[in-house]
């Protein structure tokens, strides 16, 4: 149980360190070429230059895998994109630490589909400092100067979208693991990668956009790009192996930790790197800020005594 909520709270750190350079590929390199397209290319592209090599190592060439497991496997890929590109499109609107903390519905999500297919239970206690941290984790990144409601309204949807869709392939995961091993499971998942990106380069405006990136800065964007999204992959097969020990909702709960890494690698960056990321960093909002960060930590410590 202890190992499993490290990796889970170790995932949420690593996918709060992509959020804000998901976001610095998406506007603070060259907007004229930078795109979501590019960044969905590159999700899927990493996954046979990094991840399949490797998996295919740790599995021993042994990828035997039954019809059930691979056709969750398949979905849970496409699902995985999808996921993805409604969170870029959100990121693009808006900054990382106002619209990560939106993923905290992932947990809800998973909580809903765990007790209605799975028959999981939590206790009233880990129910209640659940819903602490989410609240927390949520009044972290929120910004209450921000008047654009309507835009405000995009995001939450385009999130909420995005968080449904992360928790049902964490939900598919659970499937797979119960007839087939967790290796080749992770295997076929980035073969499934694979398979979309052959698709996504027979469009041609995908294509394009991808070829244009690499022309216009070669390698340097090329390397970031690889090692961004192969720690976002590994963020998601930490999660998925979490979930083999504890409830699904509750290795989702602990992402709840996400928020507040996401805003001190973003003050971090702010700090160092002031010309390429931007952070909210008012008295009153590190205040609101440091509170949350407090309580979710007091509602994790409480829920496991």
């Amino acid at each position: 149980m202890a190992f499993a909520i490290f990796l889970a709270i170790f995932a949420s750190f690593l996918w709060a360190s992509t959020n804000h350079i998901d976001k610095f590929l998406l506007n603070g390199i060259n907007e004229s070429w930078s795109s979501i397209k590019t960044l969905i290319v590159f999700s899927t592209l990493v996954a046979w230059i990094v991840l399949l090599p490797v998996w295919l190592i740790i599995c021993k060439f042994n990828v035997s895998i039954n019809n059930i497991s691979l056709i969750s496997v398949l979905a849970a890929s496409v699902i995985y994109i999808l996921a993805s590109y409604f969170y870029f499109k959100a990121l693009e609107k808006n900054d990382a630490s106002i619209i990560v903390i939106i993923f905290q519905l992932i947990p809800v999500f998973s909580y809903i589909l765990a007790l209605v297919f799975l028959k999981e239970n939590l206790t009233a206690q880990q129910i209640i400092w659940s819903i602490v941290i989410i609240l927390s984790a949520v009044l972290i990144s929120i910004d209450f100067e921000n008047k654009n409601h309507k835009s405000r309204l995009i995001v939450l949807i385009l999130m909420a979208l995005s968080s449904l869709l992360f928790a049902t392939n964490f939900f598919l995961f659970d499937i797979w693991i119960r007839h087939s091993s967790y290796n080749s499971c992770a295997f076929w998942f980035q073969i499934g990668l694979l398979i979309q990106w052959i698709i996504l380069m027979c469009v041609k405006s995908y294509r394009t956009t991808f070829l244009k990136a690499i022309k216009n800065n070669g390698k340097k964007y090329f390397s970031l790009n690889i090692i961004n999204e192969a720690v976002n992959l590994v963020w998601n097969l930490l999660v998925n192996l979490a979930n083999l020990t504890i409830p699904i909702a509750l290795a989702n709960v602990l992402n709840g930790f996400q928020g507040w890494f996401t805003f001190i690698i973003g003050a971090i960056w702010v700090k160092f790197l002031p010309k390429y990321f931007k952070e909210n960093m008012n008295k009153k909002v590190v205040i609101q800020k440091i509170s949350c960060i407090v309580l979710s930590i007091v509602g994790l410590v409480i829920m496991f005594i």
